[in-house]
């Protein structure tokens, strides 16, 4: 099932980029955070019940992290560069920094400070969805050790929380704070944790229902208020609302949805490509920007090159991964034998 929700969230970030909105919000936003969420769940599962134990689990956590989040990313950097490059779409001016900044990924979490334009046009930015990237690798980079200790994970998501609050109404500045630095949504990975899967111990039931009554609680505040709410208050809140029951409801599935790996790995694909295919589509100016054939192409021209780009990178990065493991599996076997004798 997660497989298919990624890949509806991935399509809600899209078209929130070409001003699809819903009754007046983001749906991208919405998305991002059920994104967070997930992916503290995912995280979670994976240090708790797939790495097996030893001295090497939190490297061979990283190298996964890795292997998923980067080699796709890689290669859509260079489908933008030879894009850019071939038409100068958005006249950028690239320095050696900029392109270190977009092969480390955290740095595009911290936009504001380096350039203001990254979401409207490729001024130094290839992808400008991967500020939500480097936001996840922060998390990435931390995670085992929260995990290792509970009470500080505790204590993390309490002062995050706070944060977030604070930011919903104002006194630090709420779009930073409340949707995009790390400080401010850490807490959101960190229900992603304790939702994980069923069953639930009572700490982390309590938590969960904790979390969605003080989120229930600032989304009456901010709707009934009479001033306008701050940054992306409705929609980070939203994400939280509507993602905690899913995310909680998917855990406890038995069903098993077909392709759902596949349909994971286009989404991901959907998320890193479609500001490619808008500035193409920008470019030979044959359609309506917002249109309805503008749209269809869109859709049609992304899934068609997330699907191709799964094929020619995932799919043979796995097999050639997995083909590694079980050849060092069985060599590891052979030294048993031979030790043995």
């Amino acid at each position: 099932m997660l497989g298919y929700l990624r890949l509806i969230l991935a399509v809600l970030v899209m078209l929130s980029h070409i001003g699809i909105t819903i009754y007046g919000l983001n749906p991208g936003v919405i998305a991002v955070i059920i994104f967070y969420m997930l992916a503290g769940m995912v995280v979670t599962h994976l240090w708790q019940d797939v790495l097996p134990l030893g001295r090497g689990k939190l490297l061979n956590f990283y190298k996964d992290r890795l292997i998923r989040i980067m080699p796709l990313y890689l290669f859509t950097v260079v489908l933008t560069l030879v894009f850019i490059g071939i038409t100068a779409y958005g006249q950028p001016v690239y320095t050696l920094k900029a392109l270190l900044n977009n092969l480390l990924i955290i740095p595009l979490n911290y936009y504001m400070v380096i350039d203001s334009q990254i979401l409207t046009e490729p001024a130094w930015c290839l992808i400008p969805p991967a500020w939500s990237l480097g936001v996840e690798l922060q998390v990435y980079l931390i995670m085992p050790f929260l995990l290792m200790y509970p009470k500080i994970r505790f204590s993390i998501y309490i002062i995050s929380i706070i944060i977030y609050t604070a930011a919903n109404n104002a006194l630090i500045p709420a779009d930073y704070f409340g949707y995009r630095l790390l400080p401010g949504v850490m807490f959101i990975f960190i229900i992603g944790c304790y939702i994980k899967k069923a069953p639930y111990s009572k700490f982390e039931r309590m938590i969960i229902v904790f979390s969605y009554g003080l989120i229930v609680g600032q989304y009456l505040l901010i709707t009934n208020s009479d001033g306008v709410a701050a940054g992306f208050s409705k929609e980070t809140l939203l994400g939280l609302l509507i993602g905690i029951p899913i995310l909680v409801l998917s855990g406890q599935m038995k069903v098993r949805f077909s392709y759902n790996s596949i349909v994971g790995s286009m989404s991901y694909g959907i998320f890193l490509m479609h500001f490619l295919l808008i500035w193409a589509l920008d470019e030979v100016k044959l359609l309506e920007k917002g249109s309805i054939s503008y749209i269809i192409t869109l859709v049609v021209s992304v899934f068609l090159c997330s699907a191709f780009s799964v094929y020619l990178i995932e799919n043979k990065l796995k097999k050639r991964v997995i083909g590694v493991v079980k050849k060092q599996k069985k060599t590891k076997n052979m030294n048993n034998i031979t030790s043995k004798k």
